[in-house]
């Protein structure tokens, strides 16, 4: 009330938006990350070394690949919050 600016305004604080795009693009690239070695291992193991069908593989990589996204929106939510907080 004296002019002085509140604790949710000010330089202080970290940009809300850019916490969360930073810590959501690093979660997302992690993700790509585990996915790729994830395709490529069930590639090497299941397809070129046990001579599974592409076709019977497919719904394996679909799967891991939902499985994985699962996970993006807690952490970001989680360390979004606590670097805000």
């Amino acid at each position: 009330m004296s002019g002085e600016p509140s604790s949710n305004e000010g330089a202080g604080g970290p940009n809300a938006a850019l916490v969360v795009g930073v810590v959501f693009s690093t979660i997302v690239a992690l993700t790509v990350i585990a996915y790729t070695v994830t395709v490529s291992a069930v590639n090497a193991l299941a397809v070129d070394l046990l001579a599974y069908p592409i076709a019977g593989v497919a719904p394996f990589v679909v799967i891991t690949g939902a499985i994985l996204t699962i996970p993006i929106m807690i952490p970001t939510a989680l360390i979004s919050m606590k670097r805000l907080g």
